[in-house]
C-alpha cells in the first residue's frame, strides 16, 4: 500500500519550500503575510507527518525573523518579535548553564551533547536578526545571554 502524498513529510516540506518562496517576495508587500501563513500551516503539517521538532522550528522561527525585520513588527504571533524570543528560548533543548559548560570543552563532549549544542545554535540564528526589534524585558536579557554563548558554540 502507498501512502497517501499529502501524508508525507516530503510533500509538506515541497509545499513549505514555495509558500516560504514566496513569502520572501519583496514584490509582494503586504501579500507576503499570506504566503508565510500557508507555509507556517505546511510546516506543521510536516511536522505532525514526522519532521523533527528542531528542523521544523529552526525553519519556523528563521521566517518569522526574516518577515519580522523586513515587515516590521506587529502583535500578531507571526511578526511579533517579543513572541519570537519566547518560542526560540521554549524550543532550546539544554538549559543556558549546561551550554555553558558543555561549550566550555565541546570537542571532549559525548555525541548527543554535541547535537543539542549544535541545535541551539541553529535555534538562535533567528534572534540575531530580531534583537534590535526586542522590547527590553527578561526575555530580551536572557535571549542576551544565550546571545552571547553562540559563538562559542560548535
Amino acid at each position: 500500500m502507498v501512502d497517501h502524498p499529502s501524508e508525507s513529510v516530503n510533500h509538506w516540506l515541497g509545499v513549505w519550500e514555495v509558500n516560504s518562496l514566496h513569502a520572501c517576495r519583496a514584490e509582494l508587500g503586504e501579500g507576503r503575510r499570506a504566503w508565510a501563513e500557508t507555509a507556517m500551516y505546511a510546516l506543521a503539517r510536516a511536522e505532525a507527518a514526522g519532521l523533527d521538532a528542531i528542523a521544523a522550528n529552526v525553519r519556523r522561527f528563521n521566517l518569522r525573523a526574516y518577515l519580522i525585520d523586513s515587515l516590521g513588527s506587529t502583535r500578531s504571533p507571526l511578526l511579533n518579535p517579543d513572541a519570537l524570543a519566547i518560542d526560540i528560548l521554549a524550543a532550546l533543548p539544554v538549559e543556558l548553564e549546561n551550554a555553558a559548560e558543555w561549550a566550555a570543552d565541546w570537542r571532549q563532549r559525548p555525541h548527543k551533547q554535541l547535537l543539542a549544542l549544535r541545535q541551539c545554535k541553529n535555534l538562535l540564528a533567528p534572534a540575531e536578526i530580531i534583537r534590535s526589534h526586542l522590547s527590553e524585558t527578561p526575555t530580551a536579557r536572557t535571549l542576551d545571554q544565550w546571545l552571547a554563548l553562540r559563538a562559542q558554540l560548535p
